[in-house]
């Protein structure tokens, strides 16, 4: 359960589209949080494994320098 406060400039113009759709404020309000979590967690999941990839490609370059060096030190 979420409770969430409007201005009332937002809160009559979410009434009214409401009253227009036939729904009720909750439901266009679910639908609105709904889209916004999909979007910005679909952009976080591709940033974090961009990210990542490019993290690993880095490590594994960084790897074979660094054993190339470890085997002059000998």
């Amino acid at each position: 359960m979420l409770g969430v406060r409007l201005d009332t400039e937002l809160e009559e113009r979410l009434a009214a589209v409401a009253r227009t759709q036939g729904r009720s404020k909750s439901d266009i309000a679910r639908e609105a949080v709904r889209r916004y979590v999909d979007l910005h967690d679909d952009a976080y999941r591709r940033e974090a494994r961009r990210q990542s990839t490019r993290a690993s490609a880095r490590a594994s370059v960084e790897g074979v320098v660094f054993w190339q060096d470890g085997a002059a030190w000998r």
